[in-house]
């Protein structure tokens, strides 16, 4: 019997015992169940009792007594009353260890649900704007997104994945000033020196823009050039600039594990935001004021923003309400569209969601969420291998990778490879940056991500290196047959190991619906401490006789799998062998 199956169980036992006891119709839903901090007391506890007492007049505990008359039998072993009237639930050992052959059964399908099954999600992330650099924030962006993404996908949501960035913008006017500078027998072949020259020019038509009066009027001019497109060489560069950038995003794409269904460009959206604006302007919903177009949210309780400025241009929030409508269009019926973005954009996006909502209801209400994550910046000092303000992404990347090298070597990893310390670095980033819930500031050590030993992503790799190693040796691993008796897995490692994989589905559940995946971190690695807690005190494949040496197989094959499925789902890669 799934977890599921014996929550609704337990409920339903409660809400009937209520009714016989009390007279009183509780529906089985809204009996809430929730995990005793210490396992001791049990699996599921309820309050229950304490929430009944005011209205009933009695003491909790004398409530609790009779609602647990009706809790006895099927799935649940013992049922006690703790404290000043919680009632706590413990079920039968057997239901945890038959929960190994449903691991085994669904594999890397363990933990999936069809809870969001026939829904059409977009979740928009990552979002570097071609003329700029890949920094320390778009890389929580994109590590936060692709996890979610993978969430969404184990509960059985079908998933666009799209990303949303400005090729228009007075950053790329201020580097397009520079640019035009650069004689083309010096451009750089490399794509990180390309990068790199994008960036200089930036700097120095941004120090020009504030410094240069003449320079200020001459880089306002090539603003207006970007968008009425009437100047070939403007064109030429921007479309060279643009081509650099996206050409290095792919490769940190690609190295993130992460890919798109659409890439929209700010350009693209400049028709159709202009269609919806002059409709917005018809129904009132947006207004001129003082030669702008603007959004008055008073009346609402929003802010005030601008959607045309005075000189006619169209500013983030008109070109947001564009993109709206070809994110909605362009996949079919969409029931949520999820974007990823920082906390500072909070305003903004109430702001156009309303708008959006009002413009088209049908469309757009209550179908937009803003996952509003906050700043990341470093605990202490600089990366080594870039002096400068800007923490570039990729630095942290490659630095990881540089110091993972050090770290396998000096440890003597038996099979040590390139490849794989790529995979621990990447994996040891993305945990660390995950294992912070993304709405809470984050201090970024690229030490303590790298540590073997603690809470960190090559800690949890390993683990699994070390359960996929004990299965290599054992012979015939595949030919196992299922077979657990009540004398297997009944000693305090084996079965803290056995409840724990039990509950891998509600976390997922969890990290999914509160768009958390640092549940599912803070899940792993307690399945790692428990997985080397039983492999020490347990042996496996020297077990005193078959039927034990089976049953600890199974349990050592169903931690792999589950480490290697809640890995996944933060988008991080395994290896066989370390």
């Amino acid at each position: 019997m799934g977890n599921d199956n014996i929550t609704q169980k337990i409920k339903e036992i409660v809400a009937k015992s209520v009714k016989v006891n009390f007279d009183l119709n509780i529906s089985a839903s809204n009996i809430q169940l929730e995990r005793p901090s210490n396992e001791k007391f049990g699996d599921w506890s309820s309050n229950i009792a304490l929430k009944l007492s005011k209205d009933l007049g009695k003491n909790p505990r004398e409530i609790a007594n009779s609602i647990i008359k009706l809790c006895q039998g099927l799935e649940i072993a013992k049922v006690e009353i703790a404290g000043p009237g919680f009632i706590n639930f413990k079920i039968d050992n057997e239901i945890y260890k038959n929960n190994l052959k449903t691991i085994l059964n669904e594999k890397e399908n363990y933990g999936h649900s069809k809870r969001l099954k026939s829904k059409r999600i977009i979740v928009e992330f990552a979002h570097p704007n071609p003329f700029k650099q890949f920094h320390i924030g778009h890389l929580r962006n994109i590590i936060l997104g692709e996890s979610v993404v993978r969430l969404l996908e184990s509960q059985g949501a079908e998933v666009i994945r799209t990303n949303y960035q400005g090729d228009v913008g007075m950053h790329i006017a201020k580097c397009l000033w520079a640019f035009q500078k650069v004689d083309r027998k010096n451009y750089p072949t490399n794509a990180d020196e390309k990068v790199a020259l994008l960036g200089k020019l930036y700097t120095k038509g941004a120090k020009a823009f504030e410094e240069d009066k003449k320079a200020q009027e001459e880089i306002k001019e090539i603003n207006k050039k970007i968008y009425s497109k009437d100047d070939p060489r403007i064109n030429n560069l921007w479309e060279l600039g643009k081509k650099w950038s996206l050409e290095k995003f792919s490769q940190i794409y690609k190295r993130v594990y992460t890919h798109f269904h659409k890439e929209y460009m700010e350009t693209e959206t400049l028709k159709n935001s202009i269609k919806y604006i002059e409709k917005a302007l018809k129904k009132k919903i947006l207004k001129k004021s003082q030669g702008a177009i603007i959004f008055d949210g008073k009346k609402f309780g929003l802010d005030t923003r601008v959607f045309v400025n005075k000189q006619g241009l169209l500013t983030y929030e008109g070109k947001e309400l564009g993109l709206a409508y070809m994110e909605f269009s362009d996949f079919g019926e969409i029931d949520l569209n999820i974007h990823v973005v920082a906390v500072e954009q909070i305003s903004f996006f109430k702001v156009t969601f309303k708008v959006e909502e009002l413009l088209d209801p049908k469309k757009f209400k209550g179908k937009q969420y803003h996952l509003a994550y906050e700043f990341v910046g470093l605990k202490s000092g600089k990366m080594s291998s870039r002096k400068g303000k800007i923490v570039l992404g990729n630095d942290i990347l490659n630095e990881a990778l540089r110091k993972i090298q050090k770290i396998v070597k000096e440890k003597g990893i038996e099979h040590y490879s390139e490849d794989v310390a790529e995979v621990i670095a990447i994996g040891a980033v993305k945990y660390s940056f995950l294992k912070i819930s993304p709405f809470t500031y984050l201090a970024f050590d690229l030490d303590s991500s790298l540590n073997f030993e603690g809470d960190s992503g090559p800690y949890i790799v390993y683990t699994y290196a070390r359960a996929k190693s004990i299965l290599a040796k054992a012979k015939n691993i595949d030919s196992i047959v299922y077979s657990i008796t009540k004398d297997d897995l009944n000693n305090d490692s084996e079965i803290a190991l056995v409840k724990w994989l039990y509950t891998f589905p509600e976390v997922v559940e969890k990290s999914c619906i509160e768009y958390s995946p640092n549940y599912l971190c803070a899940y792993l690695y307690e399945l790692a401490q428990r997985f080397n807690s039983f492999y020490k005190n347990n042996p496996v494949l020297n077990a005193k006789n078959k039927g034990t040496k089976n049953s600890r197989l199974i349990l050592t094959q169903s931690s792999a799998q589950v480490l290697k499925n809640g890995l996944y789902l933060l988008g991080i890669k395994t290896v066989e062998r370390m």
